[in-house]
């Protein structure tokens, strides 16, 4: 008998206590207990169905289901590149997984988060963004899966590839989450849309878009702008035509190349994009990230002008926001192009190698002449070891400008407040700073912060313990703003301070370190040389000018 007791209470450790069963649409949905019993989990509620007929296009509903759904999948994926030639994912990936607090006395104020992964990687999943610490902290946390790569964004300018899908998703499941997050607890009046680089830029553009007006009313835009250079395809049909010229064929035609990519597997088509990538993310070209869309009849476009038009317009949705970076973004990039070491002279670097497709030079004199006032800039130093200069290159260009920017111009036109954060803490789970091999460099590089937000269910971190009060800090600051519309209503012992808005040319950011303490959000000299660089050579055309031939 005492072997049997035994046997039970290890197999009730194990066994996930139900959660209760909620009704949404579609069907019944049952979830479970969290394993400290403080929230309630529903992981893989399907939002929206993709098929065949719709593969490159918006969502459709999801079927009925009969009986009810067991919501326990933790580990939901879209087709994306694994290790070597696996794919990871299914095509129909379009679920969403919640966290509720077990005990609210009243309807909680929702945190929706996107993930980032520059548009071809990711998971909205627990396995990297554990929903845990919100649900302690009395918000409602939905995380959200979205198609990628080319599934996400084959960008044509017909009806059977309009793009922007992944985006449509995103809206999908924002309308799904007003529909139904009061079974779960949620107030659909009070929803925060937050993201981190990806989805950041996610975030932005449903700022942007009339598709997704009042689905959300705060923003957190986390290390990425509509505006970055890799957050838009400039050419869509060319990114197009080079795919299915790797795969043998020769068009520029988008309805021959939507005719090739629909009899390709998914798996094969990421597979090709994967194994002609010349450098990591933000500094590859012909990416499949969101486009400016043509107006097409009968389909709702989410993107149709170029994002800072659409800002100095202020026809978007205006709401308060938190904005920022870490200081080192650029590590976990040039880790991937150019490893840890950079020994070399500012002769023999090409900065412009490091850029987007979105300036163009009218002459080969301008293209040197940026080129070389770049390297005055970042490499002038003539040190011999030179990595962290490309760091600060990686960081202005892709991050800290186009963020710069879209501040400034939301100052100009909306009167909600603004927070802005400079987050340079370096700790002990700085994981992408340390896998990226900079772990006894300062400060921090891109999706550090995340890791003092979410608890990833997919490796344990044992020391977290160690960083626990600014674990805390930034979940208290993150979840304030969404109750209270002000990160820090009041201080206390692990807020002592007042994080306050700012509406200054360079305003003032709370920076986020072992010390907290305040500072201008940006370098003004770094801010001057994109301000003149963009403003002689960015792009024009923004994706139409290829649209007109067909």
């Amino acid at each position: 008998m005492k072997w049997l007791a035994l046997a039970w209470l290890v197999a009730a450790s194990v066994v996930r206590q139900p959660a209760p069963v909620v009704r949404v649409r579609g069907g019944h949905v049952r979830g479970a207990v969290s394993h400290n019993g403080k929230f309630f989990e529903y992981f893989g509620i399907p939002y929206a169905t993709v098929n065949e007929s719709n593969r490159f296009q918006a969502p459709l509903p999801v079927a009925p289901w009969s009986g009810v759904f067991d919501a326990l999948n933790e580990n939901t994926w879209c087709p994306q590149s694994g290790l070597g030639p696996i794919v990871l994912g299914e095509p129909n990936c379009l679920k969403l997984n919640i966290y509720t607090p077990v005990q609210y006395t009243k309807l909680l104020p929702v945190m929706v988060y996107i993930h980032g992964g520059c548009f071809f990687g990711g998971t909205g999943s627990p396995y990297l963004y554990g929903g845990d610490f919100f649900a302690e902290h009395n918000v409602v946390l939905v995380g959200i899966n979205y198609r990628l790569s080319v599934e996400g964004f084959l960008c044509l300018g017909i009806k059977e590839a309009p793009g922007n899908a992944g985006l449509k998703d995103q809206i999908a499941a924002l309308k799904w989450i007003q529909e139904n997050i009061k079974v779960f607890g949620g107030d659909p009046n009070d929803v925060t849309l937050f993201g981190e680089s990806a989805g950041a830029v996610s975030t932005s553009f449903m700022i942007l878009s009339p598709a997704a007006k009042g689905l959300f009313h705060k923003a957190i835009l986390q290390s990425g702008s509509s505006l970055a250079p890799w957050a838009l395809q400039h050419d869509p049909i060319k990114a197009a035509s080079t795919l299915v010229k790797k795969l043998g064929y020769n068009t520029k035609d988008p309805r021959k190349i939507y005719s090739i990519l629909s009899k390709k597997s998914t798996k094969e088509l990421i597979n090709t994009i994967s194994s002609y990538e010349d450098k990591f993310c933000v500094a590859e070209t012909d990416i499949f990230v969101p486009c400016v869309e043509k107006l097409i009849e009968g389909v709702e476009p989410v993107v149709t002008e170029y994002p800072a038009d659409i800002i100095k317009s202020g026809n978007y949705t205006k709401v308060p926001m938190i904005i920022g970076y870490t200081n080192n973004e650029g590590i976990y990039f040039v880790s991937a192009d150019y490893g840890t070491s950079l020994k070399n002279n500012s002769i023999a670097i090409d900065p412009l190698k490091s850029l987007q497709t979105d300036l163009q030079f009218p002459s080969e004199f301008d293209k040197n002449c940026t080129a070389e006032r770049i390297k005055r800039h970042y490499f002038s130093s003539y040190k011999e070891e030179m990595i962290m200069d490309m760091v600060d290159l990686y960081s202005d260009v892709h991050f800290k400008f186009p963020l710069v920017l879209e501040s400034e111009l939301y100052s100009r036109t909306s009167d909600q407040p603004i927070y802005y954060y400079l987050f340079k803490y370096n700790g002990l789970i700085n994981m992408p700073k340390i896998i990226s091999g900079f772990g006894l460099s300062n400060g921090a590089s891109h999706a550090d912060e995340l890791f003092y937000l979410f608890k990833p269910h997919s490796f344990p971190l044992p020391h977290r313990y160690l960083e626990e009060k600014m674990i805390r800090r930034m979940v208290t600051m993150w979840t304030n703003f969404a109750k209270y519309n002000d990160p820090t209503p009041y201080t206390s012992r692990l807020l002592p301070f007042r994080w306050r808005p700012s509406r200054r040319w360079n305003p003032t950011a709370l920076v986020i370190d072992s010390k907290i303490s305040t500072a201008p959000m940006w370098d003004e000299e770094s801010v001057s040389l994109w301000n003149d660089t963009y403003n002689k050579y960015r792009r024009r055309d923004y994706g139409f000018k290829q649209f007109k031939d067909y």
